[in-house]
């Protein structure tokens, strides 16, 4: 059922704001995985430690709500399992890859919300949705040269964690009843067995045991990752994914591309030229043509 124009306005704003919050988070969130990932030679154990930390910190409030957690069912582990595994396939992917890469393969994640919400929610695919799509891909196209098909395992992590991430916010639009902490505390349930799991994958690195000097080196990092970054962003991405249609959502999430390559510009050897700038621009485009887009329904009450 969808909500009238009044209250639309009043929930979408909130939720449109944490979202955009949260690809300032989501943009910058390799500065900290590939400085746990250099941790002595211990990078797969030191950022899986990360990923695990928020679960320590949330488990005896989980403890106290675990029959709500129950009663969330099959949908409430789906969409937490997908999110998890989302969230694990970029991380790893940013960690191995070209940042630039594994952030604009992720982002043909719009495609996928839009189809997914038409066939699994009945959503329509509007001439403004169809419009911000198309500027976004167009984005993309803009950076490659061509249709971005995956080479390597870190650019095919990046293009999985695009579709798990579409499909898990289907999942969430769908558990209006249960609370954004049933949500964030099964993501954490699988978050850092899957993120291990996928450090195995071949080309991956050295999962030595960290010794105690590189625990003290890199504490700083581990505490700023596994305490604000990680459950920051996922909050933020939460609590505007469980209130904004998917396909919305997705097309938002896309000024993390602007944050993402303009970061790595700045901050590695990753370049920023005319053809990351075009593409960067077309994607702004897409958000703001999003935002007009929403603003029009809210007024008007189409759906």
């Amino acid at each position: 059922m969808m909500p009238s124009p009044g209250r639309s306005r009043q929930t979408d704003v909130p939720a449109t704001l944490a979202i955009l919050a949260s690809t300032l988070l989501w943009g910058t969130l390799w500065i900290p995985l590939r400085r746990l990932d250099g941790a002595g030679g211990s990078g797969a154990w030191a950022t899986t430690a990360g990923f695990t930390l928020p679960l320590l910190v949330l488990l005896p409030m989980g403890l106290v709500r675990w029959r709500r957690i129950v009663a969330g069912g099959a949908p409430l582990l789906a969409g937490g399992f997908l999110m998890a595994a989302a969230i694990a396939l970029y991380a790893e992917g940013l960690v191995r890859g070209q940042i630039a890469r594994v952030i604009l393969l992720f982002y043909l994640m719009p495609v996928w919300s839009t189809l997914l919400a038409r066939l699994m929610l009945g959503d329509p695919i509007t001439g403004h949705r169809a419009l911000t799509v198309a500027l976004g891909l167009g984005g993309m196209f803009a950076v490659f040269g061509a249709v971005p098909l995956p080479h390597m395992i870190a650019d095919w992590m990046g293009l999985a964690s695009g579709i798990a991430c579409a499909l898990s916010m289907v999942f969430l639009r769908r558990m209006q009843r249960v609370a954004d902490f049933e949500k964030l505390f099964v993501q954490f349930l699988f978050l850092g067995v899957l993120f291990f799991l996928f450090t195995l994958a071949p080309g991956g690195r050295s999962r030595t045991a960290p010794d105690a000097a590189v625990l003290v080196d890199s504490a700083r990092w581990l505490f700023a990752f596994g305490l604000l970054w990680i459950p920051g962003v996922l909050w933020l991405t939460l609590f505007g994914a469980s209130r904004v249609e998917p396909g919305r959502v997705a097309i938002l999430l896309m000024l993390e591309v602007v944050v993402g390559l303009a970061s790595a510009a700045l901050l590695t050897d990753e370049p920023l030229g005319p053809r990351e700038l075009v593409g960067a621009l077309l994607i702004m485009s897409a958000c703001g043509a999003e935002l007009l887009a929403g603003r029009r329904l809210g007024t008007t009450g189409d759906p």
